[in-house]
């Protein structure tokens, strides 16, 4: 997660006809707003931020803080990885301006210095896995989960071997899409439930706002370049399947805490 990524880019009047320089195909334009009332959808139902069992246990206080390990270990090594997909978005971004924005993520993911935390996000989270009693060793030489390792090379390929608008939506979208109105309640609930401070639950915090401002679906860039069936249903597919990988990302985690 970022917080300088992919701000919105506002839809301009476009033409019924249009030709797609990543395809060649010319026809007609597909319905916008039903593209975007689908992705809007989509992510909402697959939401693993806020849905998923284990998430929903963590906030009511039901795992035990010295069962939290596996949780913040996992975590983190996606987390720590997250900045390699925003690197690999910013080389492969056709669009002169969203390759600022890019980089100022990418700035951002590895220095804290626009959000004004001041520390990269690897960093903020490794506050938070100690404000709930894991050390940093455990956390820098964890060993992931199988679905954990799925899920850091979903980032990857999906950035590095498929064409932008599909990388965009797989990270921006349906990761970040999934953050605004989840992350805060979870800050919250970790501050009453396990003692957290303010500053153990800044990662979470920090990507709840900036999250929020550049993952909206309606004037995103992954729907600004979705201009044919055949671009929409690529978005859709990416989409789905990050969805897919962080719920399983979860469910690992979660056998993980109870020992399956």
């Amino acid at each position: 997660m970022r917080t300088g990524g992919i701000k919105p880019a506002k839809v301009g009047p476009v033409e019924p006809w249009t030709r797609s320089r990543a395809t060649g195909y010319t026809g007609p334009m597909p319905d916008a707003s039903a593209f975007v009332d689908d992705l809007r959808a989509m992510i909402d139902a697959g939401r693993a931020f806020g849905r998923h069992p284990l998430w929903l246990r963590i906030a009511e206080g039901r795992v035990p803080r010295s069962a939290l390990a596996p949780f913040a270990v996992q975590f983190f090594l996606q987390v720590r990885e997250f900045p390699r997909a925003v690197s690999a978005l910013h080389s492969s971004c056709p669009d002169a301006r969203e390759r600022i924005e890019l980089a100022e993520s990418l700035y951002e993911e590895e220095t804290g210095r626009i959000s004004g935390c001041n520390v990269s996000h690897p960093e903020l989270f490794v506050r938070f896995g100690e404000g709930v009693g894991v050390s940093r060793p455990a956390m820098v030489d964890g060993v992931p989960l199988p679905a954990t390792v799925a899920l850091i090379d979903w980032f990857l390929r999906s950035t590095r071997e498929r064409p932008f608008i599909e990388g965009a939506a797989a990270t921006n979208l349906a990761a970040e899409g999934q953050v605004p109105g989840a992350f805060a309640p979870f800050a919250r609930a970790l501050e009453r439930h396990y003692g957290c401070t303010r500053d153990q639950v800044a990662f979470w915090d920090v990507h709840e706002q900036a999250d929020r401002e550049h993952s909206a679906v309606g004037d995103h860039i992954v729907v600004r370049l979705a201009t044919t069936a055949e671009l929409q249903a690529g978005v859709r597919r990416a989409v789905a399947r990050s969805l897919e990988l962080w719920w399983r990302f979860f469910d690992g985690i979660a056998a993980a805490i109870d020992g399956d």
